[in-house]
Parts: structure tokens; sequence; C-alpha cells
């Protein structure tokens, strides 16, 4: 005869006496696939006066008319609006406003005219990676077409600049308040086939002089208690990245359990990109450097947070190689880096990319700014992006798995009667199990392998101090990706 298991109900009371019949509808999840991944994005840009947000306030952005409303069209939120949507228009995007430095400087250039055109043609302007065509005819004079720049300039909300000056000579400023404007770059003629008017020279004095930042310290105060997985900043002083890599490490932490990525957008020489990479230390925010890209820094960050978001939502443990950033405009041939200098950049801290023939921007390898262990020897642990990503989607599953399975089971020793005869008991032993399933899956998923031998190398015990308390060291080992095929080519002479 099968002996008795005690059964435990949740809704009927063990002494009820009144006849019928009473069932409880539970789930069952012995054979719970992964868990679906809440994957939510945040870009933290500079709004203008113009705007109609509240600075420091969340809002949920679905339409790019929408964020231009709430941040001022041609400010830098507005932009990486443009730069996340044209990348990503599915998953679910909130962004956070932040005033102008109260202390911020304006940085300023201008355009200055000389010469006379010797026929008809458009001087292809661009601000910021946007056309400003300007039609130019023989012969006309130089304050003329100085005002038709600053005419087709005003008539353009969202270009980041404004435009001023008088006679031959057009002064740029910079909507914003900051160090931002410092980033807005300026050039003719950059694609194939647009040529300045033959007899008209166009003297391009790059902006600058923008000082100041906004403090991203009250963006991440605003969002203490909410969880975003991925989160795109438009700043990249000191100040700023340590707080927010202090804040990603602390959402990161066991006890933070609100675990994001950052990332950033710079712009500079290869000295400029690789010393500022290598001053930073952090398995959560990746950097991308170009050097005088037509579109801005925070455009790039916005991009490529647009592009992981997705990406690594639908499966965290694969690279992001070779896909593009929509509306990202590539360097000029030779302000490209090489491949030596690709090479030097990643072991800096910065993600690289490539550009295909019809010029677009495709990823070579996204990587953190990881480089050394607490002790400062060189680790390489968390290099590459998908390691905390494919660290937090199991994380995030096996929790979940264990709060939908054991929310309210007891503890008890492996082999003890309870855990042979009570329904809700849950043993060190049975645990080990149901996380060997879950590694199985995982392994399944691609997402770790060997899982045989890392599952046999997990530990689950009883704490001896605590009953109540269940202690394991839990072993994965991450999949690789292809990232280098390095082959011998023989041949006989």
């Amino acid at each position: 005869m099968s002996e008795t298991i005690a059964l435990s109900f949740e809704e009927i009371p063990y002494d009820w006496r009144v006849p019928g019949t009473y069932v409880e509808v539970r789930p069952s999840y012995t054979n719970l696939g992964v868990l679906g991944f809440p994957a939510r994005a945040l870009l933290i840009g500079q709004q203008l006066a113009a705007g109609t947000a509240t600075p420091a306030t969340p809002y949920r952005i679905t339409r790019l008319d929408q964020a231009k409303r709430l941040f001022g069209a041609g400010s830098v939120a507005a932009a990486m609006a443009e730069a996340f949507l044209a990348a990503n228009t599915t998953s679910d995007l909130t962004m956070i406003g932040l005033a102008d430095p109260g202390d911020g400087v304006a940085a300023s250039g201008s355009l200055t005219l000389s010469g006379t055109p010797g026929a008809s043609g458009v001087l292809a302007l661009y601000i910021a990676g946007r056309r400003v065509p300007v039609t130019v005819a023989a012969g006309a004079a130089l304050n003329d077409i100085a005002a038709a720049i600053r005419a087709a300039i005003a008539a353009d909300p969202d270009l980041p600049v404004t435009a001023s000056g008088t006679l031959a000579t057009v002064t740029l400023t910079a909507k914003h308040a900051g160090a931002v404007g410092n980033q807005i770059d300026v050039r003719l003629n950059r694609l194939p086939g647009e040529a300045t008017p033959p007899g008209l020279a166009v003297a391009i004095t790059p902006l600058s002089g923008g000082a100041g930042a906004p403090d991203v310290g009250a963006a991440l105060a605003a969002i203490a208690a909410e969880w975003y997985t991925d989160i795109a900043v438009a700043w990249t002083d000191s100040a700023n990245l340590l707080a927010l890599t202090s804040e990603l490490a602390a959402r990161y932490a066991a006890m933070g359990r609100l675990d994001a990525h950052a990332y950033a957008g710079l712009a500079g020489s290869f000295g400029q990109l690789a010393a500022a990479g290598a001053a930073l230390n952090s398995p959560h925010l990746t950097l991308i450097g170009a050097r005088a890209s037509p579109s801005p820094p925070w455009a790039w960050a916005a991009a490529l947070c647009g592009v992981a978001t997705f990406h690594l939502a639908n499966d965290p443990a694969r690279q992001l190689r070779s896909l593009a950033l929509p509306g990202i405009a590539a360097p000029a041939q030779a302000d490209r880096f090489t491949p030596t200098e690709q090479d030097l950049l990643l072991r800096d801290g910065i993600s690289t990319f490539d550009v295909a023939r019809d010029g677009a921007v495709r990823l070579s390898r996204v990587i953190t700014t990881y480089q050394t262990s607490p002790l400062a020897v060189e680790d390489t642990a968390w290099l590459d992006v998908m390691v905390p990503k494919t660290l937090s989607r199991i994380r995030y599953d096996w929790s979940g798995y264990v709060s939908l399975t054991y929310a309210r089971h007891k503890l008890a020793d492996d082999g003890s009667p309870a855990a042979e005869h009570a329904e809700a008991v849950v043993t060190p032993r049975q645990m080990h199990g149901a996380w060997a399933a879950r590694c199985k899956l995982y392994e399944r998923q691609g997402w770790i392998e060997d899982a045989e031998r890392t599952v046999a190398e997990s530990v689950f015990q009883r704490s001896a101090s605590d009953r109540n308390r269940l202690e394991a060291r839990q072993k994965v080992r991450v999949i690789g990706n292809l990232m280098v095929l390095a082959a011998m080519l023989q041949f006989e002479a």
C-alpha cells in the first residue's frame, strides 16, 4: 500500500464540513519555458526651454513628433529619439530630458564666404549630419548668399544651431548651452557629386567654446525604483560617467535587482578615444567612438542603444557584429580607424564599427569598458557586452522560475520525511535538480554551453546557521561567439 502524501491546499479549509465538491485551480510550472524578458530602454538627453516636458521627469515615447514637442525641436533629446526610433520601433522607450546647466556656455562657430560664384549650383551644407541645401546663382553677391544660408538654417527647426551674422559671415550658435555644442559637426559637400559652386569659397570655423553639462544624477534619482534594461546618455564628462557607472553597479548587484546596461558616444581622435576608454572600467557601460562623424555622439549612443535593446532581448548571447546603425553617418574614408587602431581601441574599452560599401555604419565588436580586475590585473571576463546581458537574462529567468514554483514552499533537509511525504516542501537536492533542468533549457537556447559539467560543479546546501535559508553556488559557462577565424593556408611548393 502506497504511503499518503500530505496535500497542501491554498483555498479550501482543511476542516470544511459543508457537503460539496470544491476544486482549486492553480498552474503547474513543470514544463515552463524561458520567461519573457521585459526589455525597456531609457534615453537621457538635454532638452530646450521650448519643450513642454518637465525636466528630470520620465516620459514614455512612441512617436518622434512627441519627443520633439516634449524636449524641443533641434534638442539633443529629440535627436536621440530620432536615432533610437530609426533603429528600433518596437521596444518600450522612455525618455528623460534635463535642462541646460544654469552656468552653461553655448558653443559657436561660423561660415565666412569669399570669392564670386562663376556658375550656378547648390551649396550642400551639413550641420550635425543634416543636409541644408542652398541654391547659389552665378555672380550672386556674398551678402545675399550668406542671407540665404541663414534663412535655410532658420527654416529647419530640427537643426541644433541658430544662425545670425552680417555681410558675408554666418555665425552659428548651438541651441543648447553646454559642452554638447562643441560636438556639432559642420561641413560641406558630404555626398558624391556635391561641390561648392566654382569661384565661391566657404571657410568653416568649427563650433567651440561650449562649457558645462547637466547633472545626470537628477535623471537617475527620477528612476530610482524603476527598471530599465538599456540606457543611453548624451554626456561623457568624467563626473556624469562616474555617477552613471556607480548607479549601474548598484543596480546590477544582488540586492539591486535592476540590471541595466548603458551606452554613450564619443567623438575624437584615436588618442582621445583611447585615453577616454582607458580611464573607465565598468562591465555595465559601452562606449562607441568615431573621428569626425557628421552624426553627433549622442545620436551614435541612442542608435546603438536601439539596436542592442532589440537584438540582445531576442538573444542576449549573440554578438551584434554586422548590424547597422540606421541614420548614422559614417566618417569620411580618411577619418576611419585602421584595423590596428581598432584593435588598440578594443583594448581600451571602445567598441568599434565598420563602414559598408553603401556607407552604412555596421557594428564590428561591441564591448564594455571593463578592462582590469579590482586588483588592476588585466581581465577579459566582462569584455563583451553579451556576458553581462546573458547573465542578467539567466538571473532574471531563474529568479522568476523560483518565485513562481516555490513561492510558499517549506525548506527541509534531503531525505527527510517531510521531503518525501509533504507537498509544499523543497530540499537542496530538489532545487539542484530544478537548476539542472533550467540549465538544459539555457543550453538549448544557446546561452550557455557544457551544462552538464557546470551543473555538476554547482552546489546547493542548507545554511548551517539559518534553517530558512538555502545557499547555492550556481556555475554557468556563457557560450562564445565566432569573433576570429585564424587559419593557416598551406600549399605545396
